[in-house]
């Protein structure tokens, strides 16, 4: 092993990253901070191992998304590895690279299915074989109506945090599912059983080589397979690959397929060395299973004792903000940026007053250069039905924006069920005028009423090709509302559903505004609608608030009728606008690993930011959403009741 040093191009390494590069320890995990810099120091402890004789063609780097290896990638040129070495090292996601072992075993690829329509199908196939199983002996546990459709979304996000967890296999493999099991488990037994019909499916039958994959699901099939001891007996072992080095970025995503998959990576390859970079403060539990334990205690039983270094000056920030998050997250904090990020909070009155600042600041560029654009700014809202107030604000006002981490509030599918039932009582259907949004009006419309299309069709496949023609029929021909409405979604919904619809249609077809603020959303009762077609809480009720948010923004018209011309104009507005310079409204989860010149956190409220109460999800939110800023940070809260994080970080 050579004792030469890497020297990197265009950077001076700080004395934390020098300590992280230059030591000579088999196993370390870097303690972070945001914005320290942690993928760029990652590649100058890679760059050292090469310069000590590592071979290249022996570095594994490992990560969680796709955009986190194009920055690894990114940063191996910026330190100036030339491009002859670099291409050869392997930086892959952990799940590109359990499906490139899985290969090996399989014998050849697997369907990959990547976004969540073509998931569909496959779990809409999975209700209708747990609802129809003549066998199930808890038939009463289904208290679920209609096809199903309202569920996907959220059982998507169940299977992906059972599958990132291993909880199944590490908690209940050898258990007969139960419902009292699965209250156990923290599940309900519909979700649990759906999760199995959907694997059933998705193995087609066959043990040793699946239909399909989604995205994680190679990590979560490999995973398992290491879990079986039995199941490497007659075949080579696929993780003894000779490595020199692993590096895994983003540590603090690491869920438990994950780690499962990296502790046998590690003891497969004995002589290699392993560094871990991550930032705790960033884990957020609730995306598939993330756990902060596998940077500490799980580390250090299952794998074993590694140095541990800090990386605690941030590049993105400056020092006020960096003091801000320091007390925040209970932990140093410094920077090294240039920047002076202005820190404001501003309080209100009024919840309407929020969205007036925000459209002040965005339209003013506050706080940014005359060469700002409206990229440069994004809004990070806590609940999606947040949205709706802001959504309009910059609508009327002419500001262009695009949303990340859920749907625009006009085409959620609550609020095109709404759309639908003031078309039906105004006799207004064709005022919708995009052919798009007339059949997912009619489908929302379906979907919460538990209706379906009477079909002659045995065959559920036939069924549903038979009930989106007849959608497309009356999308196309407006004129044929009042008869699908009458014909098909009241006659088949059931008959507890059928007054709430026409108590909302009847108050609607007033055109008093008045009565729409007052007695819609209780006539409709939105949230027990919902209760009939989902399973999951957070989808009931962000279904109610999404309604409620839609109903109170008609508050400023004169008549029913011309809130429903404004939602179809916006509509008009909104399909129009830029895709590219426009202000990001964005979940906080969906901005993780973004910068951002000027961040805007509204609804910093007791009760209504921490759901749930002070836990650690909820703070580690807060810090996420506070350190994607680079030059200004604005927060924005109810004068009476602040939440309790603002006072922890100092800013009240």
């Amino acid at each position: 092993m050579s004792d030469s040093s890497f020297i990197p191009k265009g950077i001076a390494p700080t004395a934390e990253q020098l300590a992280i590069q230059l030591g000579k320890y088999k196993r370390v995990i870097v303690e972070a901070n945001a914005g320290a810099a942690k993928t760029t120091t990652l590649a100058l402890r890679l760059a050292q191992a090469l310069a000590r004789g590592a071979d290249v063609d022996r570095v594994l780097a490992l990560t969680y998304t796709d955009a986190a290896v194009q920055a690894m990638k990114q940063a191996l040129t910026r330190i100036g590895l030339p491009a002859t070495v670099r291409n050869r090292i392997k930086v892959r996601t952990f799940d590109d690279f359990c499906r490139a072992r899985l290969q090996h075993i399989e014998g050849g690829n697997v369907h990959q299915l990547d976004r969540p329509e073509q998931l569909k199908p496959h779990v809409l196939q999975a209700i209708e074989r747990v609802m129809g199983n003549p066998d199930e002996r808890h038939p009463d546990e289904f208290a679920v109506e209609g096809t199903g459709e309202a569920m996907v979304e959220g059982l998507l996000q169940s299977f992906a945090r059972l599958k990132g967890t291993l909880q199944w296999q590490l908690e209940a493999a050898e258990q007969v599912l139960t419902p009292a099991l699965a209250t156990e488990l923290g599940h309900d037994y519909l979700t649990l059983r759906t999760f199995w019909a959907y694997e059933a499916i998705r193995r087609g039958g066959h043990p040793d080589h699946p239909a399909f994959r989604a995205p994680h699901d190679a990590t979560y099939d490999l995973a398992c397979m290491l879990l079986d001891e039995d199941a490497f007996v007659d075949m080579p072992q696929p993780l003894a690959l000779g490595l020199h080095l692993v590096l895994v970025d983003e540590m603090h995503d690491t869920n438990r397929a994950m780690f499962t998959v990296l502790r046998h990576l590690l003891a497969q390859n004995p002589q290699t060395a392993f560094i871990g970079v991550g930032d705790r403060d960033q884990v957020i539990h609730a995306v598939a299973g993330a756990d902060a334990s596998f940077m500490a205690d799980s580390f250090e039983r299952d794998i074993g004792p590694a140095e541990r270094l800090p990386l605690t000056a941030s590049y993105r920030f400056g020092p006020a903000l960096a003091a801000s998050v320091g007390r925040l997250s209970r932990k140093d904090c410094a920077s090294l940026s240039g920047i002076q990020t202005d820190v404001a909070v501003i309080t209100h009155e009024d919840g309407r007053d929020a969205e007036r600042h925000i459209v002040r600041m965005v339209r003013e560029r506050v706080g940014l250069g005359e060469a700002a654009t409206l990229s440069d700014i994004a809004v990070l809202l806590r609940q999606p039905h947040q949205s709706v107030a802001l959504e309009n604000h910059l609508l009327d006002h002419g500001v262009d924006y695009r949303t990340s981490g859920f749907d625009t509030y006009l085409m959620r599918p609550e609020v095109l069920f709404v759309r639908g039932l003031i078309a039906c009582a105004r006799r207004a259907f064709a005022g919708i005028e995009q052919l798009d949004t007339r059949v997912k009006v009619l489908q929302a419309m379906l979907l919460f009423c538990g209706s379906f299309v009477q079909s002659e069709h045995d065959d559920p496949e036939d069924r549903r090709k038979a009930e989106q023609e007849a959608i497309q029929t009356v999308a196309h021909a407006p004129q044929l509302v009042d008869a699908f409405l009458d014909n098909q979604i009241l006659r088949h919904a059931p008959a507890a559903v059928r007054p709430h619809i026409e108590a909302a249609i009847d108050i609607a077809s007033t055109n008093v505004t008045e009565l729409l603020l007052e007695r819609f959303v209780r006539a409709l009762s939105p949230q027990v609608l919902a209760e009939r077609v989902m399973v999951q809480a957070r989808d009931i009720a962000q279904v109610g608030a999404n309604i409620q948010g839609l109903i109170d923004s008609a508050a400023t018209y004169d008549h029913v009728e011309s809130f429903f011309r404004a939602m179809n104009e916006r509509e008009i507005r909104q399909q129009g606008m830029r895709g590219k310079d426009c202000v990001l409204l964005s979940s906080i989860e969906a901005a993780k690993g973004l910068e951002f010149e000027h961040v805007i956190m509204p609804g910093l409220n007791k009760g209504e930011f921490a759901i749930g109460g002070n836990t650690v999800d909820n703070r580690n939110l807060m810090y996420v959403g506070m350190t994607r800023a680079r030059r200004r940070l604005t927060i924005l809260c109810d004068r009476q009741r602040p939440s309790q994080y603002l006072v922890d970080a100092g800013l009240i």
